[in-house]
């Protein structure tokens, strides 16, 4: 069984039914689980009660951005959150992190990409919180539509209730932008160089924001250790690792 996402990340400790049934089912029958990070792994052992000897993990890859983008230009700062407008995501969080950044970059502004059930909810949220023309909407983007956002990015703000891994982290790195993303996300695993905070900690990431808006030596710093902690998360090596798992059953 190959895991990158579950019903507990989806709705947290409410997860009940039919589907956390099926995937509890298949996890003990599994003779081997890979998840896609270490975060995942023990979320599978702590709430699904899978033998940690069966769990052999497995980091995602991410496709490469090609040339890199172009730079940034302009006296506002942007900050961008980058996924599915769910409960998993965060997205109501980020909302109250753009408040608390904006307090101290009042030159900030904050881009909202993606679609999901949450969408209109935010919307007014948005509203609701007084930010006004600071928070853009951009609803689903194509590839080349996030490439050309992430070239325009200041910083990525990834706040995720239960993130099984977070390729959008790995995106922004290839590009130089650099991410703040939550303790609750596997790939803090692969992106040491990341600033996190918890996903509930809207000061902690509103100062890790602010840090990153505001030092350009440290901002700096950590874009490089990014590019090159990323160079090594490709599919290929995910997929000979994969490969791995399946000789390793089959004797």
């Amino acid at each position: 069984v190959h895991v990158h996402s579950t019903q507990f990340d989806r709705v947290g400790t409410g997860a009940k039914g039919w589907i956390s049934d099926i995937e509890k089912y298949g996890l003990a029958e599994a003779d081997r689980v890979v998840p896609v990070s270490h975060y995942t792994g023990k979320i599978l052992s702590r709430h699904y009660g899978v033998k940690a000897e069966k769990i052999m993990p497995v980091h995602n890859g991410v496709d490469s951005v090609g040339d890199s983008p172009q730079k940034r230009e302009g006296s506002e700062s942007l900050v961008l959150f980058l996924g599915r407008l769910t409960f998993q995501k965060g997205p109501e969080y980020f909302l109250k992190i753009a408040k608390e950044v904006l307090a101290k970059n009042p030159n900030a502004r904050f881009v909202m990409a993606g679609t999901g059930d949450q969408e209109d909810v935010l919307k007014k949220s948005s509203e609701s919180l007084g930010l006004g023309e600071k928070m853009e909407f951009t609803g689903f983007l194509g590839r080349e539509e996030v490439r050309e956002l992430l070239s325009r990015a200041d910083v990525c703000c990834m706040p995720s209730v239960s993130e099984p891994f977070g390729l959008v982290a790995l995106e922004a790195a290839q590009c130089g932008v650099p991410t703040v993303i939550s303790k609750q996300s596997g790939v803090s695993e692969v992106l040491e160089s990341a600033l996190q905070a918890d996903y509930w900690d809207v000061d902690g990431f509103a100062e890790q924001v602010n840090r990153l808006l505001s030092d350009d030596e440290l901002r700096d710093r950590l874009v490089r250790r990014a590019k090159e902690e990323v160079k090594g998360a490709t599919w290929s090596r995910a997929a000979s690792k994969v490969l791995g798992v399946y000789r390793d059953v089959l004797g």
